[in-house]
């Protein structure tokens, strides 16, 4: 562990709280990252209370990708190339995309690189209006991975993607909203509360249901939300008992609220 190791808290029931920490570097992912980033990822997985987790970031960045320096060692090496460090990065932007938590990316500051797939890969983007994004790699001659051209297809569209991959372009947070890699804007000061509020009522909700329907969404999103084994992990989280119980307690709730009554 590094004064640079990425941090983990849980600041609400059922929500955890992942930090990139290398402020004085754009918050680079390191190769010694990775591996953090799995190990508390896998960790909060783990947990049965765990519903949410949220990516952010200490510093003015909220992520410039992976470093490129171990990306050009590679290649002086002969032994790699590819533009995610031997498929390491990649594999972590699919883990988190894939992850049975609903993830949220608190986009403080600009997004560079590989950090706008890890943020592509969240379910839910909050970002400020100091936030801006670029993805150069055309610009140095990288090829981008394949799970990153997917989701810069399947999020923003295919001429956005194009656009942005292809000419290197810079979006501000404006564009980046009206993308749709940006939910919505908050002010600076309110972006932390804003993605704990969402991710509390996210949290609220019972958990199995909700990933289920992620995955469903997110295999639809390529063409595949209609396959058997998604029709079999949308069954498998059907609780009558959950359902009849939420159903009684929004009516009872209902019924309190116009008798003047509050929970």
């Amino acid at each position: 562990m590094t004064d640079t190791t990425p941090l983990f808290s849980v600041p609400a029931r059922g929500v955890g709280l992942i930090e990139f920490n290398r402020p004085t570097g754009a918050n680079r992912i390191e190769v010694s990252d990775l591996r953090v980033l799995h190990d508390l990822i896998s960790a909060w997985e783990s947990d049965q209370q765990a519903h949410v987790l949220i990516f952010a970031a200490r510093g003015r960045h909220f992520c410039s990708g992976f470093d490129l320096r171990a990306l050009l060692a590679e290649a002086r090496s002969g032994e790699g190339g590819a533009a995610d460090g031997s498929g390491g990065f990649e594999t972590l932007a699919n883990r988190i995309e894939g992850t049975r938590l609903i993830t949220i990316a608190a986009i403080g500051g600009p997004v560079m690189g590989g950090g706008t797939d890890l943020a592509l890969a969240c379910d839910f983007r909050l970002g400020t209006p100091r936030a801006y994004m670029q993805m150069p790699a055309a610009q140095f001659g990288l090829p981008l991975y394949s799970g990153a051209l997917q989701r810069y297809v399947s999020r923003l569209g295919l001429n956005w993607a194009k656009y942005l991959i292809l000419s290197a372009s810079r979006a501000n947070a404006d564009e980046m909203v009206q993308m749709g890699f940006l939910g919505r804007l908050v002010e600076a000061d309110d972006l932390n509360d804003e993605c704990l509020r969402l991710a509390t009522e996210l949290a609220s909700m019972p958990g199995k249901p909700m990933s289920a329907m992620k995955q469903g969404l997110n295999a639809a999103a390529v063409g595949n939300g209609n396959s058997d084994c998604i029709r079999k992990l949308l069954g498998g989280a059907f609780d009558g008992n959950i359902i009849s119980s939420r159903i009684a307690r929004a009516r009872t709730n209902r019924s309190n609220q116009r008798r003047g009554y509050h929970d």
